[in-house]
C-alpha cells in the first residue's frame, strides 16, 4: 500500500497520494484515497462532491474484489444521502452495506448498519421499525463487547421510544445508555443526562 491509515488528511495531501498510486497503478490505495477525499467533503459540507468520490471508490472496491472497503463505502454513500435528505436512496445503500457485513462477518459493521438503517427509519417516522433495527444493534454490540457502540445505541433507542411516547422504555434506555457512558468516560453523558432529565421532567 501507498499510503497507511490515512485519516483527516489535507485536500492537496490526498491529491498528491491519489496521483502517485495511479501512476503505480495501486489500486487497493486509489481506492482507500478516494474515499478518504469522500470523507473530507463529507465533513466540510459538500455532500455532492463526497458522493462522487465514494462511487469513484467503490466501483474500484468492487472491480479488484475488496469487499471490506466496498461496504463501507455503500455505508458513507448512505450517511452522505442521508445528510441531503434523500432517506429512500440512503436505505438502499445501508441494504446493500449490511449484506456484505454479513457475507464477510464483519459484526462491528454489522451492528453499524443496522443502526444506520434504524436512524434512517426514525427520521422517515417509522419508529417501530427503528426500534426493531437499533434492538438488533443492540445485541451485536452487546455480543462483541462494543461499549461504546452499545451506549450510542441505546441513546438512540431512547430517542426512539420517547418520539413513540413511550417514556418509561426511553428513561430505561438512557439509564442504561448512562452508567455504560461513565464506565468508559464516554464524552455523551452530559448529552444523555439531559435527555434523562427532558424524560423525567415530563413524568412530573
Amino acid at each position: 500500500m501507498v499510503i497507511a491509515m490515512i485519516k483527516a488528511q489535507s485536500e492537496p495531501f490526498l491529491f498528491e497520494s491519489l496521483k502517485i498510486a495511479r501512476e503505480i497503478n495501486d489500486k487497493a490505495s486509489e481506492s482507500e484515497v478516494l474515499g478518504e477525499l469522500a470523507n473530507l467533503y463529507a465533513r466540510l459540507g459538500r455532500i455532492e462532491e463526497a458522493i462522487a468520490y465514494y462511487h469513484q471508490a467503490l466501483e474500484i472496491a468492487r472491480a479488484i474484489g475488496d469487499r471490506q472497503s466496498e461496504g463501507n463505502h455503500l455505508s458513507n454513500l448512505g450517511l452522505a444521502y442521508s445528510d441531503l435528505g434523500r432517506i429512500e436512496e440512503a436505505i438502499a445503500y445501508y441494504h446493500q452495506a449490511l449484506e456484505i457485513a454479513r457475507a464477510i462477518g464483519d459484526r462491528r459493521g454489522e451492528a453499524s448498519r443496522l443502526a444506520n438503517l434504524a436512524s434512517a427509519f426514525a427520521a422517515l417516522g417509522r419508529i417501530e421499525e427503528a426500534i426493531a433495527y437499533y434492538h438488533q444493534a443492540l445485541e451485536i454490540a452487546r455480543a462483541i463487547g462494543d461499549k461504546y457502540t452499545e451506549s450510542q445505541v441505546l441513546i438512540k433507542l431512547g430517542q426512539a421510544y420517547e418520539k413513540s411516547g413511550n417514556r418509561k422504555m426511553a428513561l430505561i434506555n438512557y439509564d442504561s445508555a448512562s452508567s455504560i457512558a461513565k464506565e468508559i468516560g464516554s464524552p455523551y453523558i452530559e448529552l444523555i443526562e439531559h435527555l434523562r432529565k427532558t424524560v423525567t421532567d415530563a413524568n412530573v
